[in-house]
């Protein structure tokens, strides 16, 4: 992510939870002081919503569902995850998440996003903009609930998605690679056909990360108030913003793992601009 792309996620945090420290988002977004300053800096100059609460952090002051969303400036609100979420892997989740709140359990983290997206959609209007960014989000999505996977988080221009939770898969790793292999191969097919009918060349990054979380909480939207345990949802964000567009790169597996040339996938991304 660069500099705007941070800042778009920042407010998009901002709005949700209404108040963020600063040493939780220096720590999500693993930045270094100097980084850091300039971000906070933009945020209280740029941003008359936003307001510092006694050096402590950030208070949203604006109204509900006033803040850009992450990247894309879309003006349309973030969706929450059962409206994108499968039926079938919907009911799984309901139906057990008693048992599975306050549970510790090994997961594996992705996060998938597109660099630049902000550059991209410059001087878009937010339809057009969302008609160019939902296909992308949807190879996105339908590559994680093709392999049982939950998509978190939708931030504008990508998602954050668990293997392991709140479904139980013993191989959650493999199945977190295996989605990160189909959605980059998906995505290869729409950037193709983005770069033929509007001369824009779309960009993928993916990272991932195995380790411990413990989900505290299931809203009956599938919103999950969850907790890492050491640094595993970090870790997995940084090693996205750290893998060169067009591959998946893990801790699990050294290196940078290349997009596969075959088998590749019938058809581009669903196109959702209907």
């Amino acid at each position: 992510m660069d500099f705007y792309d941070i800042l778009d996620q920042v407010l998009v945090l901002l709005q949700r939870h209404q108040r963020v420290s600063y040493r939780a988002v220096q720590r999500q977004f693993q930045l270094d002081e100097d980084t850091f300053n300039d971000l906070k800096d933009e945020l209280l100059y740029a941003h008359p919503e936003v307001r510092d609460d006694a050096g402590r952090g950030l208070v949203w002051t604006g109204a509900p569902g006033t803040a850009p969303l992450a990247a894309a400036s879309t003006g349309t609100p973030e969706p929450a995850p059962l409206a994108y979420t499968p039926p079938y892997l919907a009911e799984k989740i309901l139906t057990s998440r008693s048992a599975l709140e306050g549970e510790r359990k090994q997961v594996t983290v992705l996060f998938a996003d597109l660099k630049d997206s902000t550059e991209l959609i410059r001087g878009l209007d937010p339809e057009a903009a969302q008609q160019l960014l939902d296909p992308a989000l949807h190879c996105m999505m339908d590559a994680v609930h093709r392999f049982e996977g939950t998509v978190n988080q939708v931030l504008g221009d990508g998602i954050m998605a668990l293997f392991g939770a709140p479904i139980a898969h013993e191989d959650h790793a493999l199945r977190a690679c295996y989605a990160a292999l189909a959605m980059q191969a998906a995505m290869q097919l729409y950037t193709e056909e983005v770069r033929r009918s509007r001369g824009l060349e779309l960009r993928m990054r993916v990272g991932l990360n195995a380790g411990e979380v413990v989900v505290r909480a299931i809203g009956n939207d599938l919103h999950m108030d969850y907790s890492a345990v050491g640094e595993t949802t970090v870790l997995a964000a940084r090693m996205e913003q750290t893998a060169t567009p067009g591959t998946i790169e893990s801790r699990e597996m050294p290196g940078v793992m290349p997009l596969p040339r075959s088998p590749r996938p019938q058809g581009p991304c669903p196109d959702t601009s209907a």
